[in-house]
């Protein structure tokens, strides 16, 4: 047979494997081989020379092209937020999610992410009565990501909390969405806040800055040292009821006497 024979096939295929870049080079090359071997031009010890590397070719290559892959997208991906902006905008949320601006009934059922974000809204709220701001602006307010806060809105709604009104322009476009609070309780809320932040800050008002407590540079009250003889001297000299004292006092010799 042919197979006997050594032929140039296998050299020729060796050198195409070893010269390909890509898979599908690799799938030919294979291919002709097989053929090849079936049709007797290629001897099977030269193709138990070249499964192997075949194999080892097709791995190289999906390797290196995962490699390449992966350093493209990393070239592309947006860039990790440094530590000090993490720490600020985390710090921001618990500030937000502790000012007490939702119920606590309410606030329990949410994350402190979101609750920044429902604080943002309502602070909208009780500013202009409603909330018109975008997405991006409530979550660059609140110190989350657009997602946080695209599902904080979405689960108040679903809540019947807050109502969400699109003001869409086109097909295409539309404005941000209007937001306003239809819970009661939230609202009654709200107006307790304001009325005490009013109440306090009139309070605070008719002070002046030295007029507060820690601040008082004129003494209210004088301090004198306790002295036994001139106290009882004292009430001598004033009228002192005899329902109070029912002795006399008599001074001998800077002694106090009581009959």
């Amino acid at each position: 047979m042919l197979a006997a024979t050594r032929s140039a096939y296998g050299p020729n295929l060796l050198a195409r494997l070893l010269a390909a870049r890509t898979q599908q080079q690799i799938d030919e090359c294979a291919k002709a081989a097989w053929v090849l071997n079936g049709e007797g031009l290629i001897a099977d010890e030269e193709m138990e020379y070249l499964a192997p590397v075949i194999e080892h070719r097709r791995k190289s290559i999906s390797t290196g092209t995962h490699a390449a892959r992966a350093k493209d997208c990393v070239r592309h991906c947006r860039p990790a937020i440094p530590l000090q902006k993490r720490a600020a905008c985390w710090l921001r949320r618990r500030g937000l999610a502790k000012d007490c601006i939702i119920p606590t009934c309410l606030a329990r059922a949410f994350t402190v992410s979101k609750l920044a974000v429902l604080s943002v809204i309502a602070r909208a709220v009780m500013d202009r009565g409603q909330s018109t701001m975008s997405l991006p602006e409530i979550a660059g307010r609140a110190g989350v990501g657009c997602t946080t806060a695209r599902y904080a809105i979405r689960d108040a709604a679903r809540m019947g909390l807050i109502s969400v009104s699109e003001n869409r322009i086109n097909g295409f476009w539309n404005r941000p969405n209007t937001i306003r609070i239809v819970c009661g309780r939230w609202l009654r809320w709200l107006r307790g806040r304001a009325a005490y932040r009013a109440q306090k800050s009139t309070h605070s008002a008719g002070r002046d800055y030295f007029g507060t407590p820690l601040r008082n540079l004129i003494p209210t009250i004088e301090i004198t040292r306790f002295n036994l003889q001139s106290t009882v001297l004292q009430a001598a000299v004033g009228a002192i009821s005899t329902s109070c004292w029912r002795g006399c006092i008599k001074l001998r010799s800077g002694e106090v006497l009581l009959e």
